[in-house]
């Protein structure tokens, strides 16, 4: 059994609040089978989110490309003082505790209070265990442990995932049993196409050869079924976010990608990081563009994912 260690940082948990804002995880816990270890009802972990992400080494500065992001959702009848430990175990007993102190806990649009981990594999930063069976324990201070687990699906495709282990292509590539990996979510390319801003008409972010660009990526990559991009000052302060290309209700265009193939932002086609408001274009100097898969939902569900990409940092001139 491997032990590793969850981490939090700023950057980790604001991204997570923009994806819960934008799209569900992994079926929102659907599909899950939930066991029991205590004489406590099993309802009181009512399910488990969850998505893969492949971001560029730039992004955590850690090492490490390839994570894990679960929403582990229990019942409203149990508070965050209750919870003495919570412990999230991979198929090959890799085995990842969540420090309650970094501030885990949440509270979902419906009011279900879920808890957020993001995990690492520490015995490669560019893979993460995959197929099989996932375990999830909640203790509770009175001494009770509930359990839940769940498989969790192959990447574009709602079955259960077989692969043994998921990787980031752009990074490393296993050099022994490789019928046993499956490559992740590409990364959008950060080259090949210009980013500008433009002052006239209440400013706006264009670009130029991002038609091309793209075109190749959805050719290679037809597991990418939305895109959104994050904006960032000169200082790499995340400033917020645009729409996203397609709508998380009915898939239809929201015009972030013009009938050329360019992106075009204008304020009010962005969130800021405040929560509510528009971004202040003129401050934006890099930008991210985040893809996420989705496909196999629709179109019972335009929101959910099971994997996101986020690019390296691009300048704009």
């Amino acid at each position: 059994m491997f032990n590793n260690c969850f981490y939090s940082i700023t950057r980790a948990l604001v991204t997570l609040f923009i994806l819960c804002l934008l799209v569900g995880c992994g079926g929102g816990g659907g599909g899950t089978t939930a066991t029991n270890t205590s004489t406590e009802s099993a309802s009181s972990i009512t399910g488990m989110g969850w998505y893969f992400e492949n971001s560029a080494l730039d992004y955590y500065n850690n090492g490490s490309t390839c994570t894990l992001k679960v929403f582990l959702y229990y019942s409203e009848s149990i508070t965050t003082d209750d919870i003495e430990s919570v412990s999230v175990t991979a198929p090959n007993g890799s085995r990842w505790s969540i420090a309650l102190s970094n501030s885990p806990f949440g509270t979902s649009s419906t009011g279900k209070p879920y808890i957020i981990g993001s995990l690492l594999y520490s015995d490669n930063p560019n893979a993460f265990p995959l197929a099989g069976i996932w375990t999830v324990e909640i203790t509770l201070k009175e001494g009770k442990t509930l359990s839940f687990q769940r498989t969790l699906h192959e990447p574009g495709s709602t079955d259960d995932a077989t692969h043994q282990y998921l990787y980031t292509k752009e990074d490393w590539a296993p050099s022994t049993n490789p019928s046993q990996y499956i490559a992740a979510l590409s990364r959008f390319p950060s080259q090949g196409y210009t980013v500008q801003y433009s002052a006239d008409d209440g400013g706006s972010i264009t670009t130029t050869g991002f038609s091309a660009v793209r075109s190749s990526f959805l050719a290679a990559e037809p597991r990418a079924y939305n895109m959104y991009c994050w904006l960032y000052d000169a200082n790499y302060t995340y400033l917020g976010r645009t729409n996203p290309e397609y709508s998380t209700l009915d898939h239809s265009s929201t015009n972030l990608i013009t009938a050329d193939g360019e992106i075009f932002i204008v304020p009010a086609s962005t969130i800021s990081s405040a929560g509510s408001g528009y971004v202040d274009l003129s401050k934006v100097k890099y930008i991210r563009f985040v893809n996420t898969d989705g496909a196999q939902y629709a179109p019972s569900s335009y929101s959910s994912i099971d994997y996101r990409s986020i690019s390296s940092l691009v300048a704009l001139n």
